[in-house]
């Protein structure tokens, strides 16, 4: 009985299941008969585990892409050597938004090219109440692979405003599948979603042979904390890690609202700093960040609103993102040759990590009687009426342990 519960518990730390995860936190137990430690004296730490999996179109294998938004920012007027100037920072590419039936933004992409920066597009439907015209699609996959230089497309992504009806979303996105890989082999098709539409993953995703990457498009306003973007992030990230190379298609980050005429700088800076440093320790398949560089108060702005995300009009706004991308972990060139590699890609499980007293711990979530069986032979604790056990314990000697304590990381390497 034991070894099936030890087995079990070892399943769920190498599967990264995130059902157990769900379990109520207010479990009737009676009297502890475990050692009982305070959370004050243990520290928590974040597991990850080395995985072999197939890299995705242009994903590299460390690093992520940094790209930006900026034909709407006023301050450089769309001019790319003139936002890296201000910014201090090469990027690796640039956005455009594409109705699809409108002209074709050929001078765009090659003015791009030309200076190594790699388009990345977002379509959007001509017609919102007739959105799915295949002829318009197909038409757009031929022009882009004419051009035939690598870039990234996001499709119809997905919004509350434009939910799109199921059914024929899913249809029409494995259709373009088919056309750009017969037309376009040179694109990388991003499927992606607000964070506040997270609820239409499960309707509205086309399946994981459809699309290179998947995205989740974040903005925050003056009422937001860090703890609500990871919060949808995490939902998001554990939906998709495991299959897709992840892209954050739209970052916005406000810095001041005319809802009430108030700067919130400090606190934007604060969202921006632990973000992007949080993508580089917690979120290793996060892969590339698209900064939308605007003021939504603009009327002269494609997405109108009452928050200012420019980073390139307030100088504490720029040089906070100036001193973040200095680091050389955002990468400013696009790797043509990355895709379809085997790769030992670093995974990042929700499970409950806790160090005390120079042992890890890990959250256990027992089938009845397994409690009482563990408690028997192993070192259980309890800490804030969740039951802990040793990692060892689930690992059995087939993984080796190693921590970073200046990250609060652990990460799990299979023995060879």
């Amino acid at each position: 009985m034991k070894t099936l519960i030890i087995l079990l518990i070892s399943l769920f730390i190498l599967s990264g299941c995130g059902a157990a995860i769900n379990q109520e936190d207010n479990e009737s137990y009676e009297e502890p008969y475990v050692a009982v430690i305070s959370l004050d004296n243990s520290e928590r730490f974040t597991l990850f585990t080395e995985q072999r999996l197939l890299s995705g179109l242009y994903e590299p294998n460390k690093g992520i892409y940094i790209g930006a938004y900026i034909l709407s920012d006023r301050t450089v007027a769309g001019n790319i050597e003139a936002f890296e100037a201000l910014t201090g920072k090469e990027h690796s590419f640039y956005t455009y938004f594409h109705k699809m039936g409108q002209p074709f933004p050929t001078e765009w992409i090659l003015s791009s090219v030309a200076i190594m920066r790699t388009p990345n597009i977002v379509l959007t439907p001509r017609n919102i109440e007739e959105p799915f015209n295949e002829r318009l699609l197909r038409e757009t996959a031929i022009r882009l692979g004419e051009i035939f230089v690598p870039m990234f497309v996001h499709l119809y992504p997905i919004s509350n405003g434009a939910d799109y009806e199921a059914e024929s979303y899913t249809a029409f996105f494995r259709t373009a599948r088919e056309y750009f890989d017969r037309y376009a082999p040179n694109v990388a098709l991003v499927w992606s979603i607000d964070s506040d539409a997270l609820h239409l993953i499960n309707s509205h995703y086309p399946g994981e042979e459809y699309s290179d990457w998947v995205g989740i498009n974040i903005f925050t306003d003056s009422d937001m904390t860090f703890d609500h973007i990871r919060q949808a992030l995490d939902f998001f990230y554990f939906n998709f890690h495991e299959k897709h190379p992840v892209f954050i298609s739209q970052l916005g980050i406000s810095h001041f609202s005319s809802r009430n005429h108030a700067y919130h700088i400090a606190a934007a800076v604060h969202i921006m700093e632990e973000l992007f440093n949080v993508l580089i320790s917690h979120y290793p398949r996060i892969k590339a960040v698209n900064y939308m560089s605007f003021n939504a108060i603009d009327p002269v702005n494609m997405r109108q609103g009452i928050y200012n995300f420019s980073v390139s009009d307030n100088e504490i706004m720029t040089r906070a993102y100036n001193r973040i991308l200095s680091n050389e972990h955002f990468l400013s060139r696009l790797d043509f040759g990355a895709g379809g590699n085997l790769l030992v890609q670093k995974m990042r499980n929700p499970a409950e990590l806790l160090y005390i007293d120079g042992e890890f711990f890990m959250r256990a979530h027992l089938p009845a009687g397994g409690r009482e069986a563990l408690a028997d032979s192993y070192n259980l604790l309890s800490v804030g009426r969740r039951d802990y056990y040793p990692l060892q314990l689930a690992l059995r000697g087939n993984y080796t342990i190693h921590p970073d304590f200046n990250l609060r990381t652990i990460t799990l390497r299979q023995r060879q």
